[in-house]
């Protein structure tokens, strides 16, 4: 059953403490008989036949015993083995008389093959307290052992644990002396020894060698031979050193400089320490010594690669921040100083040109300065200047081939590049070292250190250079690529900004009709996005230019720009720049207004004193130009710190100039349109009659957007029968089509309603027949009304109106006491040019004389604020508060109350009100005016009004 069975005790033999103890001893037994005299000892004094030591390891050893043979070491522990086993698991003394009587062992082979009948053994203790084998004596025949047998036998044992320690310790004192012998020579580690008491002192061979001279050595009497031997500067380091430890602690270190016999310095450190007698006192010095020469050398160069690399990554983190490139000259030379360099440049090609810009450390330019005073000549610019690509000296050949140069002397330098001796002169640069910058492939340039003494450049100077030139290199790429991206950036921005301002102008230059309106608005665009003031004028029909708009950064000088442009075209010549790119169709960039040039283009000292006051720097005028034709000029100025105009600035001025020269040429077309419409729409419309005592007045607004001619028109006229017609109409549609649609209505309505003499729904009705026998097309609302009286109506003073609508808007009546009505009986009849055949309705109605009957197009009350309802009704409010008016200034103050400056249509108005028969026609009605074969009515009627006396 194994021992590490749950419940069961751990077993001793197994345990790994126990046989790594008898394993260390074991290890260092060899052969070694005194085992062999121990065994045969304890067989004699027990008188047992056999006896035998045996080391439990790993396997169980017989390292010795009395019977087997001499010097017997290792194999197993024979048939024993088993009983030895049994007296370690005990951990004490074993003692069988008869092993065939003893349960525990009359099965093992040792008893059943009859070699072992009695058996006693003691456990081999080790100094660490594990038992690490057993002595044992045993004998083929049955007997009992004796108290003192037992007790002789454990005596044994502990001697020959004894003799196993010691043994152990031996080896262990020999294999560590030899190993600090090995480590002592592998390392020229050399040991001295000082007698205090007479002074002498002794050197081993590896000590004396340190020391350059043969050894052993060894110094009697005084030290002045030994101190020889060690650099003066260190005699009193060492002196402070060996008192302190003879004082003090008794520990004694020093470094020293040793002067070899062959001449050679060397570094060692010497480390002692004192031994004191009995009583205290020191009597002997004890120490080694050891060359650390190279591992001195080895540190300094450590440190001063640590300080190069220190260097290097202040460089790094410096260039990290720099913001332009003429700022990493200075920075680098912080890094090139750890060489001992006095100064040093950086050559970079500009992305743009190609050219090479030299960028000179703080130093180098200092020099540079100097020298240039001392000639006469301006000192190179602090932000690069640029040398010539040729191969004369070693930065301009390196950037091109880009290979490294390393100069050691100006002999060296003059003789690779002979123009290296005069700057060897004027900037004392005896060493140079130039590498190539580059980055990816990309030959960026290159740096430049300079040394004021000759230098000889190692290893270690290249590796610095090499990595000084490789984080320049990084920063120039990260500074030329941060420049290409924000020059990119801001011409993203400039071009969005002249995007936005050419949206916004065309935004304002459509946003009215008014051109003044749209140029004044214009001008208030560029300034200040293109410059601090700016003027437009234009050329009339005769060439003439006149000012139609300006504008001031600062409002307050508004005044003081205006009053100057006035000046300018009052009085300008042709030398002045309107004239010149008003003549030409050809921007003019001035790059600075000179006294010279105001005098050529303004004679006038007021007109040179109100440009003087304005304090303009540069300017550009532009030409407003459409279709080829120069119409006017725009003028932009700077003032101050501003600076003159950019390419990118005159392009859009350019843009600018265009667009305003096509809102100009489209307002004057829109006149002339507009003009041309307007005559043509009012050409149209006659005249009104003035028949008996009717007074007809009409008004017709064309609409503020636009410049077509509308649809709306208005009628009047007197039928063969004497009855007085009235039109209204409009014809669906704001155009040419709608216009031209409007005259033939007009016309074929004329003509049928004089020829025939019929009522208003008669009328309508031939009109709505003869449109689609004509093929007219087109739809319209119309309302025709008829005045008519017959006796009792003159007797009455009052007149019947006789009207139709064809989806016409009701007609509107005031009576002699003010009163304000609607003519609405219902719903209107269709429009004209829906159903031709479709039968139309009269309705009639009373007038007094006095009243006022008022017939209108949907333009006069129809808005997008609000719909046709609520107009009239509005309408009806407007006109109660007029009623006293004449009606030619009802007609006016309606049209001003009503119609707004920016309605989108057109409208059309007819009133006509009845005067009293009974008296003369009054003043304001003017002349009774009736067309050719109609009677005239008498000034005043007889009879008219009779039943109301």
């Amino acid at each position: 059953m194994s021992t590490h069975a749950t419940g069961a005790a751990p077993d001793p033999l197994t345990d790994p403490h126990r046989v790594t103890a008898a394993r260390r001893l074991l290890d260092e037994v060899g052969g070694h008989a005194a085992f062999d005299r121990l065994s045969a000892l304890a067989a004699r004094l027990v008188g047992a036949g056999h006896a035998k030591v045996t080391m439990f390891t790993d396997h169980d050893v017989v390292v010795g015993g009395h019977g087997l043979p001499a010097g017997t070491v290792g194999g197993p522990a024979l048939l024993t083995g088993a009983l030895s086993a049994l007296t370690v698991r005990l951990g004490g003394p074993l003692n069988v008389p008869d092993a065939g009587l003893d349960e525990r062992l009359v099965d093992l082979p040792a008893v059943t093959s009859g070699q072992v009948r009695a058996y006693l053994g003691a456990p081999l203790v080790a100094a660490s307290g594990h038992v690490v084998g057993v002595l044992a004596v045993y004998d083929a025949r049955p007997r009992d052992w004796s108290d003192d047998a037992a007790e002789l036998l454990e005596q044994l044992s502990a001697s020959v644990v004894a003799e196993l320690e010691l043994s152990a310790a031996r080896s262990a004192v020999g294999a560590s002396l030899a190993r600090l012998d090995i480590a002592l020579e592998a390392s020229d580690i050399g040991t001295w020894e000082r007698d205090l008491r007479t002074g002498t002192v002794y050197w081993d061979e590896r000590n004396a060698a340190i020391f350059g001279v043969e050894g052993p050595v060894e110094h009697a009497g005084d030290d002045i031979e030994l101190m020889a031997q060690i650099h003066p500067d260190d005699h009193a380091t060492v002196a402070a050193a060996m008192r302190a430890a003879v004082e003090g602690t008794g520990e004694f270190v020093t470094e020293m400089r040793v002067l070899r016999a062959d001449g050679e310095v060397r570094w060692a450190v010497s480390r002692g320490r004192v031994v004191r007698d009995p009583a205290g006192e020191p009597v002997r010095f004890l120490g080694t010594t050891v060359d650390v020469t190279d591992a001195r050398h080895a540190a300094d160069r450590r440190l001063a690669s640590l300080q190069r690399t220190t260097a290097i990554a202040e460089v790094a983190a410096a260039l990290s921040a720099a913001t332009r490139i003429d700022q990493l000259a200075h920075i680098t030379l912080r890094g090139a100083e750890v060489l001992g360099a006095s100064t040093g440049a950086l050559a970079v090609f500009d992305p743009g040109s190609g050219a090479l810009q030299l960028h000179m450390g703080r130093r180098l330019m200092d020099v540079v300065q100097v020298a240039a005073a001392e000639a006469g000549v301006d000192a190179p610019p602090p932000d690069g200047l640029e040398i010539p690509l040729d191969d004369q000296l070693p930065t301009q050949w390196v950037a091109r081939h880009g290979e490294r140069v390393l100069l050691g002397d100006p002999v060296e330098a003059a003789a690779r590049f002979p123009a290296m001796a005069e700057l060897t002169r004027v900037l004392e640069a005896h060493a140079l070292a130039a590498l190539p910058l580059r980055v990816e492939g990309r030959l960026l340039g290159s740096f430049v250190a300079v040394w004021s003494t000759e230098h000889r450049f190692d290893d270690d100077d290249v590796e610095v250079l090499e990595a000084l030139t490789a984080q320049i290199a990084l920063s120039v790429s990260r500074l030329q690529a941060d420049a290409a991206r924000d020059a990119a950036v801001a011409e993203m921005a400039a071009a969005n900004a002249r995007l936005e301002l050419l949206a916004e102008t065309g935004r304002v230059l459509s946003g009215s009709l008014d051109i003044t309106e749209q140029i004044g608005a214009l001008t208030q665009l560029v300034v200040p996005a293109l410059g601090d003031w700016c003027w437009v004028v234009v050329a009339d029909e005769r060439g003439r230019l006149r000012q139609l708009a300006s504008a001031h950064r600062d409002p307050a000088r508004e005044g003081q720009l205006d009053d100057y442009v006035r000046a300018m075209t009052a009085g300008m010549t042709e030398h002045a720049a309107a004239r010149v790119v008003t003549r030409t169709g050809r921007p003019l960039v001035l790059p600075e207004v000179d006294a010279g040039y105001v005098e050529r283009a303004l004679p006038d000292p007021d007109a040179r004193a109100a440009l003087a006051r304005l304090d303009p720097r540069s300017g550009i005028v532009v030409p407003l130009v459409a279709r080829g034709q120069t119409l006017g000029a725009l003028g932009l100025y700077t003032t101050g710190d501003r600076g003159r105009h950019t390419e990118v600035e005159l392009d859009t001025a350019l843009e600018l100039g265009r667009r305003a020269g096509v809102a100009l040429q489209q307002a004057r077309l829109f006149g002339q349109q507009r003009q041309l419409a307007e005559t043509l729409q009012r050409s149209m419309l006659t005249a009104p009659p003035a028949p008996d005592h009717c007074e007809i007045a009409v008004r017709y607004v064309p609409a503020a957007a636009g410049a077509e001619v509308g649809g709306d028109w208005y009628d009047a006229f007197v039928q063969p029968d004497g009855a007085t017609m009235l039109v209204i109409g409009d014809v669906v549609g704001h155009d040419s089509g709608a216009a031209a649609a409007m005259g033939q209505l007009r016309g074929l309505l004329r003509g049928i309603g004089h020829h025939t003499g019929g009522t208003p729904a008669e009328v309508l009705c031939g009109l709505d027949r003869a449109s689609a026998g004509l093929d007219l097309d087109t739809m319209a609302t119309a309302l025709v009304a008829r005045l008519e009286q017959d006796e009792p109506g003159l007797a009455l003073a009052e007149a019947r109106v006789r009207w139709s609508s064809a989806g016409h808007p009701p007609p509107v009546l005031i009576d002699g006491h003010g009163r304000v009505t609607l003519l609405d009986c219902g719903e209107p009849d269709l429009l004209l040019g829906v159903e031709p055949d479709r039968p139309r309705t009269d309705r009639v109605a009373t007038i007094e004389r006095g009243g006022t009957l008022l017939l209108y197009t949907d333009g006069l009350v129809e808005r997008r604020d609000r719909d046709l309802d609520a107009g009239i009704s509005e309408l009806c409010r407007v006109l109660a508060g007029l009623t006293d008016l004449p009606l030619q200034q009802l007609c006016d103050r309606l049209l001003e109350l009503m119609y707004l400056p920016d309605t989108e249509d057109d409208v059309a108005l007819l009133a006509v009100r009845l005067h009293p028969q009974d008296l003369p026609r009054p003043a304001e009605a003017g002349p009774q005016r009736v067309p050719p074969g109609i009677e005239p009515a008498p000034d005043v009627v007889p009879g008219a009004g009779r039943d109301l006396a």
